[in-house]
Protein backbone atom coordinates (compact mmCIF):
# COMPACT_ATOMS: atom_id res chain seq x y z
CA UNK A 1 0.00 0.00 0.00
CA UNK A 2 2.68 2.65 0.62
CA UNK A 3 4.69 1.82 -1.66
CA UNK A 4 1.87 1.99 -4.23
CA UNK A 5 1.05 5.45 -3.02
CA UNK A 6 5.06 6.77 -3.02
CA UNK A 7 5.10 5.83 -6.59
CA UNK A 8 1.87 7.44 -7.17
CA UNK A 9 3.58 10.49 -5.24
CA UNK A 10 7.02 10.02 -7.64
CA UNK A 11 4.89 9.99 -11.35
CA UNK A 12 2.99 13.35 -10.28
CA UNK A 13 5.87 15.02 -9.07
CA UNK A 14 6.39 16.19 -13.07
CA UNK A 15 2.97 17.49 -12.55
CA UNK A 16 0.64 17.83 -10.07
CA UNK A 17 1.87 17.68 -6.52
CA UNK A 18 1.50 14.66 -3.68
CA UNK A 19 -1.41 15.72 -1.00
CA UNK A 20 1.49 14.14 1.50
CA UNK A 21 4.38 16.33 -0.01
CA UNK A 22 3.91 19.39 2.18
CA UNK A 23 2.09 20.75 5.00
CA UNK A 24 -0.85 22.76 4.61
CA UNK A 25 0.79 25.71 5.97
CA UNK A 26 3.51 25.83 3.66
CA UNK A 27 3.24 28.36 0.95
CA UNK A 28 2.92 32.69 1.03
CA UNK A 29 0.38 33.96 2.73
CA UNK A 30 -1.25 37.94 3.37
CA UNK A 31 -3.85 39.63 4.91
CA UNK A 32 -4.64 41.54 1.65
CA UNK A 33 -3.48 40.66 -1.69
CA UNK A 34 -1.30 43.65 -2.44
CA UNK A 35 0.69 42.47 0.66
CA UNK A 36 1.74 39.79 -1.13
CA UNK A 37 4.97 41.19 -3.41
CA UNK A 38 6.70 41.80 -0.68
CA UNK A 39 8.04 42.06 3.56
CA UNK A 40 7.05 45.02 5.48
CA UNK A 41 7.04 45.41 9.25
CA UNK A 42 3.90 44.64 10.29
CA UNK A 43 1.22 41.86 9.97
CA UNK A 44 -1.08 43.60 7.75
CA UNK A 45 1.11 44.47 5.51
CA UNK A 46 3.59 41.91 5.27
CA UNK A 47 3.73 38.28 3.32
CA UNK A 48 3.99 35.49 5.66
CA UNK A 49 6.44 33.01 4.11
CA UNK A 50 5.87 29.24 4.91
CA UNK A 51 8.72 26.41 4.52
CA UNK A 52 8.76 22.96 6.66
CA UNK A 53 11.69 24.57 8.54
CA UNK A 54 11.17 28.53 8.49
CA UNK A 55 8.62 31.01 8.50
CA UNK A 56 9.59 34.35 7.63
CA UNK A 57 6.97 37.11 8.73
CA UNK A 58 7.29 40.93 10.18
CA UNK A 59 8.72 39.89 12.66
CA UNK A 60 11.95 38.47 10.18
CA UNK A 61 13.64 35.19 9.76
CA UNK A 62 12.73 32.23 12.21
CA UNK A 63 13.54 28.97 12.19
CA UNK A 64 10.62 26.22 13.52
CA UNK A 65 11.74 24.61 16.38
CA UNK A 66 9.28 22.37 17.65
CA UNK A 67 6.20 21.66 16.61
CA UNK A 68 2.99 19.63 17.41
CA UNK A 69 0.31 18.70 15.20
CA UNK A 70 -3.36 18.57 16.38
CA UNK A 71 -6.36 20.03 14.20
CA UNK A 72 -3.77 23.50 14.05
CA UNK A 73 0.29 23.41 13.88
CA UNK A 74 1.73 24.32 17.10
CA UNK A 75 4.86 25.53 16.87
CA UNK A 76 8.11 27.26 18.35
CA UNK A 77 9.81 29.59 16.43
CA UNK A 78 13.62 30.69 17.37
CA UNK A 79 13.46 34.87 15.86
CA UNK A 80 17.00 35.73 16.76
CA UNK A 81 17.65 35.76 20.50
CA UNK A 82 13.81 35.36 21.37
CA UNK A 83 11.44 32.33 21.10
CA UNK A 84 7.86 32.97 19.64
CA UNK A 85 4.68 30.69 19.99
CA UNK A 86 2.63 30.40 16.65
CA UNK A 87 0.06 28.39 15.54
CA UNK A 88 -0.96 27.83 11.99
CA UNK A 89 -4.29 26.91 11.10
CA UNK A 90 -4.39 26.48 7.73
CA UNK A 91 -7.85 25.63 6.15
CA UNK A 92 -7.32 25.22 2.48
CA UNK A 93 -6.68 28.75 0.68
CA UNK A 94 -7.34 30.36 4.14
CA UNK A 95 -5.27 30.71 7.34
CA UNK A 96 -5.66 31.63 10.71
CA UNK A 97 -1.94 32.52 12.49
CA UNK A 98 -1.47 33.40 16.31
CA UNK A 99 1.94 34.78 16.27
CA UNK A 100 3.26 35.21 20.04
CA UNK A 101 0.95 37.61 21.62
CA UNK A 102 0.01 39.82 18.91
CA UNK A 103 -3.63 39.63 17.70
CA UNK A 104 -4.67 36.46 15.31
CA UNK A 105 -4.98 37.43 11.80
CA UNK A 106 -7.03 35.61 8.94
CA UNK A 107 -4.48 35.19 5.54
CA UNK A 108 -5.12 33.78 2.84
CA UNK A 109 -2.85 32.51 0.06
CA UNK A 110 -1.33 34.16 -3.00
CA UNK A 111 -1.10 33.03 -6.11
Amino acid sequence: MWRLLWATCAISAAGVSCALAAEPFIGRWAVKPEACRGQDDTAQTAALVATDTLLWWFDGYCRIGKMYKAKAVYVQVHCGAKDVPVTLDAQGDCMRVNWGTAKAEELKRCN
